[in-house]
């Protein structure tokens, strides 16, 4: 599963930095008129963007698990400036909380992996089994899982919009596939320790997200912790994949279906947070209750918002609703039943939303925005189908 992960994220990182890359030529200077001036180089985001896709790279090509290690720290250092694009109080308190608690996280993966490295030594199965679960904490703090997921909320609403689609798209599988290496080498009796750590982890981080978005005001928020709910079916959709024995006629299915869920997550959630970034633009708030009536003053953006809502909460014939099937169908009957009730209200939470700011009068008239901005987000959902289709008939 390594492997496959690691060739996936390798296609899909670069088509999210392109992507991303292009949307923000014409996201930024539209930004800076709306917004002000205040905010940094635009050579200097460039370049931390290239940056940051670069340690992206490195750190899914990296030979071995100490430079894997760096290349992780140095995403979140190239990244955090990026956060605070604007130089607002609010970005700059949450680039200073990505840091702190980012750095804390991958001070723990890095005491893991030396404890890991030293159990390869020993051979004894409890450090191994003490190196996985600092190794789960430390890189699950950049995955966005509970309760080390506190960064995330702040990050992914106050960045500008290309940076939240790819930290919510990219920066979670790459640190995902650090777990996943990490798993990959333990020996056979730790496995159950790790895989119950990942089913227990996960579900914490669908229930969180569940809760949090019930009451959520803001929409950059509310996609922020989607961005948990879906990191942690992730890893509940990976440990029971190890838990599933190499010779079950459905294991192939379920390792295709885990593969399906991370491409279409990202790709659905880049189109969400570039139609955000253009309401935040069109309407200067992230508040929900402010932007109503979308069906009558955006109408184009009203259908992809709509559309995205649909798609990333699983709903047919989104690719997330067979996957998130084939994972219910596959896990024990109280992780199963767990998952279907949080996956109930994460969805009742986010339509709620969502045909709130569509129906109804507009309660503010938008700004007029340029046609390309809507540009992004439908490519990103015409090349989800797209690939899905090309699966399904290759």
């Amino acid at each position: 599963m390594e492997t496959n992960l690691k060739h996936l994220l390798l296609v899909l990182t670069p088509v999210l930095f392109l992507l991303n890359l292009v949307h923000s030529f014409f996201y930024l200077p539209h930004s800076d008129r709306t917004e002000g001036s205040h905010h940094i180089p635009h050579w200097l985001y460039y370049t931390l963007m290239t940056a940051f896709f670069g340690a992206m790279m490195f750190a899914l090509t990296a030979s071995s698990l100490p430079l894997m290690w760096v290349a992780v720290e140095l995403t979140t250092l190239v990244s955090a400036p990026l956060i605070a694009y604007r130089r607002e109080k609010g970005s700059l308190e949450a680039m200073w909380k990505y840091l702190l608690i980012c750095s804390i996280g991958i001070s723990l993966a890095l005491f893991g992996t030396m404890l890991v490295l030293h159990a390869e030594t020993t051979r004894s199965v409890r450090w191994y089994m003490a190196g996985f679960a600092f190794i789960l904490a430390g890189y699950g703090t950049k995955t966005g899982l509970a309760p080390f997921h506190s960064w995330l909320p702040d990050a992914h609403s106050e960045a500008p919009s290309p940076v939240s689609a790819l930290l919510s798209g990219a920066l979670l599988n790459c640190s995902l596939f650090a777990i996943v290496r990490f798993r990959e080498i333990m020996p056979p009796e730790a496995n159950h320790f790790c895989d119950t750590a990942m089913i227990a982890l996960g579900l914490l981080s669908v229930a969180t997200a569940a809760v949090f978005m019930v009451r959520q005001t803001d929409f950059k928020r509310l996609l922020a912790y989607s961005s948990v709910e879906h990191m942690g079916l992730a890893i509940i959709f990976y440990a029971i994949l190890c838990m599933t024995p190499a010779n079950v006629p459905h294991m192939e299915f379920l390792a295709i279906a885990f593969l399906v869920h991370i491409a279409s997550h990202s790709l659905i959630k880049t189109a969400l947070f570039a139609i955000a970034g253009n309401l935040l633009l069109a309407f200067r708030t992230r508040a929900i209750s402010v932007v109503h009536g979308l069906q009558v003053s955006m109408k184009g953006h009203s259908w992809l918002w709509l559309a995205g809502i649909l798609l990333i909460c699983g709903m047919p014939p989104s690719p997330l609703f067979f996957t998130e099937y084939a994972l219910v169908m596959a896990a024990s009957l109280p992780v199963a039943s767990g998952l279907l009730i949080f996956l109930f209200i994460v969805f009742a939470a986010m339509m709620k939303a969502a045909l709130s700011m569509t129906m109804g009068k507009p309660l503010a008239m938008p700004e007029k925005l340029p046609k390309a901005l809507g540009a992004m987000p439908a490519c990103a959902i015409t090349l989800l189908f797209t690939a899905i289709i090309m699966m399904l008939f290759a």
